[in-house]
């Protein structure tokens, strides 16, 4: 039977348009689409192509259990890529004023698009201490200080354009009523900044670990929503960083769910914010709410063997959408 020639160019494309699972078996076809498949420039054409459609998107959850020390740890020191199942276990962090497992240090990740690198921010947010490093994913801790302002972590992290943001409570002598502000981390330059929260909410953030709220990307800009209790919820939105502009808004959840209180996960491909019921209610349901059409919808996800094993209430789950993605995690020559 004669062979049949297929173009360079149209196995390229045919190889662009599968999914990591199957591209992941077919690297062990011949060594030329091995190379093809495992290079950079195809990676990243692959992502652009499968973030450009929201058919291609995904739910991820993840759980930790508080109980299991065991889970925790190794939850809690490295960054996985669900797609390809690889784990990538950060290098041991030493902060010259804290020992190496102090609980207080919290990671960022975010992405410099022009150098193609992921990087992790550490921060040991104790106020005495106000220590930064940063790492290319695959390399080494390196000193980050941050000449901006002394301040502590107070919410999760958001990542937008090259730009880590995270809210945060100023610690220093000309700020003794610790003031709140959005600190701005840009991963490219490893510089940081400050967006200052306007004097009407300077207490925004809880002076206590128990968060209230949440960082998200509303249509491009900063947003900051708290927790939705009793029935209602506000959001903040920097309409302007630079000229430091606010605006606020408050919604009302709808009758059949204005009895329960929420954790803001964040927002989704389609503008709608993911609300998870506060203690995790059996079987798993998560609520989205529409910031446009005001309107709220809820998911049921059944069989999730959690509950089988372990009660909910030592449970902590984390929500978020997924795109498949080919980025590596191996050592960066």
């Amino acid at each position: 039977m004669a062979s049949i020639y297929i173009p360079l160019d149209l196995q390229i494309n045919t190889l662009l348009r599968l999914p990591v699972k199957s591209l992941l078996r077919f690297r062990c076809v011949s060594k030329l689409w091995s190379s093809i498949i495992t290079s950079q420039d195809f990676q990243n054409r692959h992502f652009n192509i499968i973030t450009s459609s929201s058919a291609s998107l995904r739910l991820l959850i993840a759980f930790k259990d508080f109980r299991n020390e065991n889970l925790l740890s190794r939850l809690s020191v490295g960054i996985c890529n669900p797609s390809t199942r690889q784990v990538h276990i950060y290098p041991q962090i030493k902060f010259e004023k804290s020992p190496n497992t102090d609980p207080w240090i919290v990671y960022f990740l975010g992405y410099d698009p022009v150098e193609d690198q992921y990087k992790v921010l550490a921060i040991d947010h104790l106020r005495w201490r106000f220590e930064h490093k940063v790492l290319v994913v695959g390399g080494g801790w390196r000193d980050a200080p941050c000449a901006t302002c002394p301040h502590v972590v107070r919410t999760l992290g958001l990542y937008m354009n090259g730009t880590v943001y995270y809210g945060a409570s100023r610690m220093d002598i000309m700020s003794p009523n610790n003031d709140s502000i959005i600190v701005s981390f840009d991963v490219r330059f490893e510089t940081f900044n400050i967006i200052n929260v306007p004097a009407a909410y300077e207490k925004m953030w809880k002076c206590s670990s128990e968060a209230d709220k949440t960082l998200i990307n509303y249509r491009g800009k900063i947003g900051v929503v708290e927790y939705p209790r009793e029935g209602s919820f506000r959001m903040w939105v920097v309409e302007d960083p630079e000229k430091e502009d606010w605006s606020m808004t408050t919604f009302h959840l709808p009758q059949s769910a204005a009895g329960l209180d929420f954790e803001v996960m964040k927002t989704v491909y389609n503008g709608e914010i993911c609300l998870l019921p506060k203690g995790l209610p059996d079987p798993f349901c998560l609520f989205y709410y529409n910031l446009k059409t005001k309107s709220m919808r809820s998911v049921t996800i059944k069989g999730l063997p959690i509950s089988e094993t372990t009660p909910f209430r030592n449970i902590y789950a984390i929500v978020s959408d997924h795109y498949e993605s080919f980025m590596s995690l191996e050592t960066s020559s």
